[in-house]
């Protein structure tokens, strides 16, 4: 089981960042995900195993002026 932006989540062994977004309907607009307390950038996400028993924070793009 992993926790995503405090919902639980059925883990799976090859679950990536990426896998685990296109499940999450609030992930449009991610940029950043925090695992464990480490920042990995939209770049790293499908190349990112995801362990059991993670916490992951969905960091949304903001842009502004």
């Amino acid at each position: 089981m992993i926790e995503v932006d405090e919902k639980k989540m059925q883990w799976s062994k090859e679950m990536t960042i990426a896998s685990i977004l296109e499940q999450v309907k609030a992930a449009r607009f991610c940029s950043v995900v925090r695992l464990n307390g480490r920042l990995v950038s939209s770049p790293k996400f499908s190349a990112t195993l995801v362990p059991d028993n993670s916490i992951l924070q969905l960091l949304p793009l903001v842009a502004g002026g």
